[in-house]
């Protein structure tokens, strides 16, 4: 963007925030906003409702809405004169025939799409869905009437407001054009939620839509890091003290505009600008800061039938106790290779994945926990309780973090984290204890006692912990199971009043395995990595030959044709995904996987988290130390176990830990971050 532009767009819009500061005042101090069946009142005074309607009928034309001839109004247009108003033109996903979907493969990403049916349009896609099964989910379709039963509080003005009672439908914050309050340092709204509760049933619940942008020079650099100030946020959160908010909402899935983003593309299906998409309960256009008042034991509940809480730039978390369970993603900062979302402090628990798939924390971009308590339990069968694209940095607080796969803390993070990939599902109704060799309990979590997680207890392969009573040089012991006794809140217990615990199980440490292949397995005379990823290796001498991984750049997916990868990008074709399917099947008959989700993907890490490694194949019954193919799928080619832990195996990563040899019990921490350590029951 440059500087003319920039100066004039300040010009311009100097004078409007004037006048809107003058109808509440910027600066006139704390603003009430008291709910109550589907009535506002501002300071006291009733705030004004309006019959306007938005409405979307991809069957008739209209040229209300530019770029998208479907939408369209009805009612009568509020003034723009208030400050806060009721209306009825909430953004939903209509209802439309289902018998008008094609399941395509659109933006890198399976997808149902709807074609506008009237001529002239007939080439643009009107919208979206999400490809989940072999149906198309009308469920995230809703009526006009069941619209209308979810009115929209707007906020118009900057200022401080407090919320509180009860709303039957949405909050819209939006200060005016989105490219006017960018850079606007005036155009802040600060909303301090004290015993407010908020349930939408077609849309997300809040939405801060135009806003000051903290990062509004982002667009102009070429390198991001994972250190961001956003502390002065126009999109800001307080949690008052002493108080319990709920926010309950869902999603509005893509919805686009009659425009390409290539007008020369050629592509079959080409790829349209996109009008709107807005994926989480509690959600932001802008970069969004949470924290607490004093005492900050104010809590955010957020209850969503897809994703949690989003930012689309980075989000901050300072204090307070933000609760989450979502059907997808539990949070989610969505600007690819920027974004960076931030604990400094504050309680976050989060059931992710209750649907089909979901992480429990995914950035797009950096992951950074410097403080407070982090708890995320992601969708058993395939996700991760830490996602982050640039890499997840723990440097303070206490983390709990499960799933199926997972991404690591970087070995650059500060504070000592254990990431652990168990042989078996543990469940999460079972403590977690780290003790050091004389038995002293070090930490101890319990998520059967956390309020979030504990009615939705499930398996888990992965887990990465950490505490700021680990240490780098010190060796502990890892339990799973039984009963602690000492205080705890959430589930998370203060191990200086642990007394004791029993019944637990001890893990032991069977190999390391790095870059998310899967465990590979026990190590043994032989079993050695070839290669820096692991790949190529021999076979061991143990039983029956086991032990060798696959050889090639792509393992037991290398004699698929139609399955290609250039410059680190993989390329998918049907055929190629059925091939792949068979193999995953083969190896757990139960997997909810499906083809189209196969091809969606474009990294090779991406599709060896989905099949849960080359570790987890059969092993071959080939005679002692024979020699495998080129491409491991020779006899002795795999490890032999169903889990991937026969013996005579080695880890499938480069790295080795030296001071943990084969069923070793110790967990030693030679570094701030280990690499993915196998483990399995001691009785095992």
């Amino acid at each position: 963007m440059n500087s003319f532009k920039k100066l004039f767009r300040f010009l311009m819009t100097a004078a409007a925030v004037l006048c809107s500061a003058i109808a509440v005042g910027a600066n006139d101090g704390i603003h009430t906003i008291t709910l109550s069946d589907g009535a506002a009142a501002l300071d006291g005074t009733a705030v004004p409702e309006y019959d306007y309607a938005w409405h979307a009928d991809p069957g008739v034309v209209h040229d209300e809405v530019k770029n998208a001839p479907a939408e369209y109004y009805t009612g009568t247009k509020p003034s723009g004169e208030d400050a806060v108003y009721i209306a009825h033109d909430i953004f939903y996903y209509p209802e439309v025939p289902a018998e008008g979907y094609k399941m395509v493969f659109y933006d890198d990403e399976m997808e149902w799409v709807y074609y506008y049916p009237v001529e002239e349009y007939s080439e643009y896609i009107w919208a979206n869905l999400p490809v989940r099964s072999n149906d198309v989910p009308t469920a995230m379709m809703h009526s006009e009437a069941e619209a209308w039963q979810n009115p929209v509080l707007h906020i118009t003005q900057p200022g401080t407001y407090e919320l509180s009672g009860t709303w039957q439908g949405q909050i819209w914050i939006d200060l005016g054009d989105q490219d006017d309050t960018f850079t606007d340092e005036n155009a802040k709204v600060t909303l301090i939620l004290n015993g407010v509760d908020v349930t939408c049933t077609v849309a997300p619940a809040l939405v801060f839509y135009s806003v000051y942008e903290a990062d509004n020079t982002w667009e102009d650099r070429d390198t991001y890091s994972p250190e961001v100030d956003i502390s002065d946020a126009g999109a800001h959160i307080v949690i008052a003290d002493d108080s319990e908010n709920s926010f309950s909402g869902t999603n509005v899935y893509r919805m686009l505009k009659t425009k390409y983003k290539d007008e020369d593309s050629t592509a079959a299906v080409k790829v349209q600008k996109k009008q709107r998409k807005l994926d989480g309960a509690f959600y932001s256009f802008r970069s969004l800061l949470i924290e607490g008042q004093e005492k900050g034991n104010g809590v955010l509940n957020i209850i969503s039938g897809f994703e949690g809480l989003d930012s689309e730039l980075h989000l901050t978390l300072n204090s307070g106790k933000v609760n989450i369970q979502s059907q997808d993603d539990g949070m989610n900062v969505n600007e690819d290779g920027v974004s960076v979302l931030t604990v400094n402090g504050g309680e976050l628990h989060i059931v992710a994945g209750l649907g089909a798939e979901g992480d429990g924390v995914d950035s797009n971009g950096y992951l950074v926990v410097n403080g407070g308590v982090v708890i995320s339990a992601a969708k058993p069968q395939s996700d991760s309780g830490l996602d982050s694209d640039r890499g997840s940095f723990v440097n303070g607080g206490y983390v709990v973090a499960t799933g199926s796969t997972m991404d690591w803390a970087e070995t650059d993070s500060r504070q000592v984290t254990m990431n652990l990939q168990f042989a078996a599902d543990q469940s999460s109704d079972e403590a977690i204890i780290v003790t050091d060799t004389n038995g002293k309990v070090i930490f101890a979590y319990d998520p059967d006692k956390d309020e979030t997680t504990g009615s939705n207890n499930r398996g888990y392969r992965g887990a990465v912990i950490s505490s700021p009573e680990f240490k780098v040089g010190e060796t502990y012991h890892v339990y799973v199971g039984g009963d602690v006794e000492g205080s705890e809140m959430d589930g998370l217990y203060d191990v200086t009043t642990v007394t004791r615990f029993s019944g637990a199980v001890r893990q032991v440490y069977t190999g390391t395995d790095v870059r998310g292949f899967g465990p590979g397995g026990m190590r043994g005379p032989g079993g050695r990595p070839d290669d820096m990823n692991g790949m190529g290796g021999r076979p061991g001498e143990g039983p029956d030959g086991r032990g060798g991984f696959p050889g090639g750049p792509m393992g037991m997916f290398d004699n698929i044709e139609g399955l290609t990868e250039e410059q680190g990008v993989l390329s998918i074709t049907q055929e190629a995904a059925d091939q792949i399917l068979a193999i995953i099947r083969e190896m757990n008959p139960q997997t909810e996987v499906t083809a189209e989700q196969i091809m969606a993907i474009k990294d090779m890490r991406e599709l060896f988290d989905l099949t849960g490694g080359p570790g987890r194949m059969p092993g071959g019954q080939a005679p002692e130390g024979m020699p495998v193919d080129p491409n491991g799928i020779g006899p002795g080619g795999f490890p032999g176990a169903p889990n991937g832990m026969g013996p005579g195996g080695f880890p499938g990563g480069g790295f080795e830990n030296e001071n943990a040899g084969p069923a070793s019990a110790d967990f030693y921490m030679n570094d701030t971050v280990n690499a993915f350590s196998g483990v399995t029951d001691e009785a095992k």
